[in-house]
């Protein structure tokens, strides 16, 4: 079972942007608590317990909120918005529940040992990065781990073929690719055929240019003197 984490909160009466502001430049972060038959609660978090608890995985398992001396409310992590430039969390979403309860949450996928295909020259593509699985609250695993030892060069992984334990369940597209083993020159290929269309997509843009009329005009009469 993972380790239950714990993160303190306070409530929030004053609310908009310039107050969200305020709080992340005082180190905390707006967030909400709801769910599980209790209403939406408004609170903020410490922006650096909340990154030493939780960072940047979602797939946390049950987290204890405490505000003061009231009961510690049972939750998970149900959504991290990030900003883009500072990479810091800007608001968070706490969903209530329980121990027994089901969710829906998405794990990280990692691939485990190194595959027979890429010992032989080959290159490992690593598509699906994470997945969406039901289970309970107080089983819900910080990564699925998936053994790729025995992809040989041309071998794909597809979500179907990842077992996962008795007690949790897939809840997504199972055809979805989850990695592959491909020849080195495939995977340099690629790479090329990416550079060529970013070039051309360049050399469009420039050739595709409109001269502006009256310059157009200024360059007719030029090559008529001449």
């Amino acid at each position: 079972m993972p380790e239950k984490k714990s993160l303190k909160i306070a409530e929030r009466t004053e609310f908009g942007s310039r107050i969200a502001r305020r709080l992340r430049r005082a180190g905390s972060v707006p967030a909400v608590v709801y769910g599980r038959g209790g209403g939406e609660l408004n609170v903020s978090v410490n922006e650096k317990e909340f990154m030493d608890e939780i960072g940047y995985s979602s797939s946390t398992g049950i987290v204890n909120l405490k505000m003061g001396r009231k009961s510690p409310v049972t939750a998970i992590v149900k959504d991290i918005q990030w900003d883009i430039i500072s990479d810091k969390p800007v608001h968070i979403d706490f969903l209530r529940v329980s121990a027994d309860q089901i969710v829906s949450i998405p794990v990280h996928l990692h691939l485990d040992n190194i595959p027979i295909g890429v010992k032989m020259g080959g290159v490992l593509e690593h598509t699906l990065h994470e997945i969406i699985i039901k289970v309970r609250a107080k089983d819900i695993p910080s990564a699925i781990n998936v053994n790729v030892e025995n992809m040989d060069i041309g071998d794909t992984m597809h979500l179907s073929e990842v077992v996962l334990p008795e007690d949790m369940v897939l809840d997504m597209n199972s055809s979805l690719v989850v990695a592959s083993v491909v020849a080195p020159s495939v995977a340099k290929v690629e790479v090329e055929e990416e550079e060529e269309e970013l070039l051309e997509g360049e050399e469009g843009a420039v050739e595709g240019e409109e001269v502006p009329e009256g310059e157009a005009e200024e360059e007719s009469s030029k090559s008529g003197k001449e």
